[in-house]
């Protein structure tokens, strides 16, 4: 009996000198997130608590006037403007989504084979996008110029003799916000595909050409395939890097001809520090961050149910 009474406080003595352990190594692990989670809380979430309590004010340049509630929101909701501005962004997403990460897999794909001078190809395909946003819309500000640009002047060498009007005209003034995009982000695209196409095991692709798979084939079969996670952080991040268009937009064409470029990112701004409106506008942010939130959320249960 005596030995069982011993062999039975051993444990609980050995569990409690393990506790000072286990609770150092719990401080040591917050001790180690404290470098993230102070820059974390001061410019993320605090701005974003404190932007939700402006949405419940009328607030301007001097400071809160009034506490409204939710009349701010009722506001957005009963506006116009607010819908078509959401469906400009969104338009934005079907544009160039799509044509940037079509055109990142493409160039992948080239470069990842040993063709000459690839190292010096995708440098000078990745460089635009280390450039500021006023930098890039600067630039095809100047090349989409209708009288002096250099993209109307080889139109005219290929015949085309009529001035496009490129940032002031409704046919093509997404186009050219789009062209301008894609040439900025999809050396960026096309790195995370190369990446992603250097982790597939090159076996794969032998065994597939034994048994008599062709080009497209071992594509379809193989590569594609290999590159569902890169693809689905791709999709992920495009989407939300589309919807937050602003800078393109505000520098090219000011949101015009009309308000046709006008997108939630600039509608925010020209609330806030045009229309001296912050109340409204922290509103107008916080919605806009609920419907990105549910895009990412319906965007992860696809994803997942795919894999499952």
């Amino acid at each position: 009996m005596m030995e069982r009474s011993l062999s039975e406080k051993r444990p609980t003595a050995a569990l409690r000198r393990a506790e000072p352990v286990h609770l150092l190594t719990e401080l040591k692990a917050i001790l180690y997130l404290i470098p993230f989670l102070i820059p974390f809380t001061v410019f993320y979430l605090w701005p974003v608590i404190r932007g939700a309590w402006m949405s419940l004010h009328v607030w301007g340049i001097q400071g809160m006037q009034k506490y409204v509630a939710l009349a701010n929101y009722a506001k957005i909701l009963q506006n116009s403007d607010f819908y078509a501005y959401l469906w400009n962004s969104f338009y934005f997403v079907l544009l160039c989504a799509p044509t940037v990460i079509i055109l990142g897999l493409l160039l992948a794909l080239i470069i990842n084979q040993r063709i000459w001078l690839r190292t010096v190809i995708r440098s000078v395909f990745f460089l635009p996008y280390v450039l500021s946003v006023s930098v890039v819309s600067f630039i095809w500000l100047r090349l989409l110029d209708a009288k002096n640009g250099p993209v109307n002047a080889a139109l005219h060498m290929l015949g085309i003799n009529a001035d496009i009007n490129w940032l002031t005209d409704h046919r093509f003034v997404w186009w050219a916000i789009t062209l301008a995009t894609d040439w900025w982000s999809v050396g960026f695209v096309m790195v995370l595909f190369l990446a992603g196409l250097q982790e597939i095991p090159a076996d794969h692709y032998e065994a597939a050409k034994i048994d008599g798979a062709n080009a497209w084939q071992r594509f379809w079969s193989i590569t594609l395939p290999g590159l569902s996670s890169v693809m689905k952080i791709q999709i992920f991040y495009q989407i939300i890097n589309c919807l937050k268009l602003f800078g393109q937009v505000q520098i090219m064409t000011g949101g015009g001809p009309g308000d046709s470029t006008n997108t939630m990112i600039r509608y925010i701004y020209v609330t806030g520090f045009k229309k001296d409106m912050f109340g409204m506008a922290a509103a107008q942010s916080m919605v806009f961050c609920f419907i990105m939130l549910l895009i990412a959320v319906i965007q992860f249960k696809i994803t997942d149910r795919k894999d499952g």
